[in-house]
């Protein structure tokens, strides 16, 4: 666990030679996004329906373009796909 200001972290961790990190959960990958700290992203699909639920990325106070460069099927149902973030 690390506490401070997103960008100091991800700068830190940078600066130690971590520059591929993985981030995952909802409040997380939101908060990331909302600084424009997320350069790539991978989206997986499973054909489950669990009704309800929230916004995937919930509410953000810019529009930010990502461009598809890969999308892969595994076993038969689930759908990876990934997204590189463009200079919009």
């Amino acid at each position: 666990m690390v506490k401070g200001e997103l960008k100091e972290i991800v700068q830190n961790l940078n600066e130690q030679g971590y520059n591929d990190l993985y981030i995952d959960g909802g409040k997380t990958i939101q908060s990331f996004l909302k600084e424009g700290l997320i350069d790539e992203m991978s989206i997986t699909t499973m054909p489950v329906l669990l009704g309800g639920g929230s916004p995937l990325f919930g509410e953000l106070d810019m529009m930010q373009s990502f461009k598809l460069v890969e999308s892969q099927i595994h076993l038969d149902a689930i759908v990876q796909t990934t997204y590189h973030r463009t200079s919009d």
